[in-house]
């Protein structure tokens, strides 16, 4: 005698489980956040840039540094610095995503959107 995995019941109520899970899912990725980028030098604040109005990528040069603008994300491309920690750091896309270089005294801040922290890893 043949016995089936899963039976009708058990199949609606895995649908209804994955369409409730998608529902609660799908609104964070449609959601728009309004990120700003501020960017400072040795203390002083340079820049105040409003990522989701960019609508080219262009490049900052400070002393020591290259920055990367894109729309909705901010990076160090390249930089004076021996051992480039602040260009590894990658793409800074979320509020509270922040990027050092410290020889270059150059700090790169994201706020705006959402303030959920999801996980902090060092």
């Amino acid at each position: 005698m043949k016995r089936k995995l899963f039976s009708k019941v058990d199949l609606i109520i895995i649908s209804v489980l994955l369409a409730v899970s998608l529902a609660f899912l799908l609104p964070r990725f449609f959601k728009k956040e309004n990120l700003k980028a501020e960017i400072f030098q040795k203390g002083e604040k340079l820049y105040t840039i409003e990522l989701s109005q960019v609508t080219e990528s262009y490049e900052l040069k400070l002393d020591g540094a290259v920055i990367l603008v894109e729309k909705n994300a901010v990076s160090f491309k390249k930089a004076d610095c021996p051992d480039k920690l602040c260009v590894k750091c990658g793409v800074l896309s979320h509020s509270g995503d922040t990027a050092v270089c410290v020889p270059t005294a150059t700090v790169i801040t994201v706020s705006g959107g959402s303030n959920e922290i999801d996980v902090i890893s060092y």
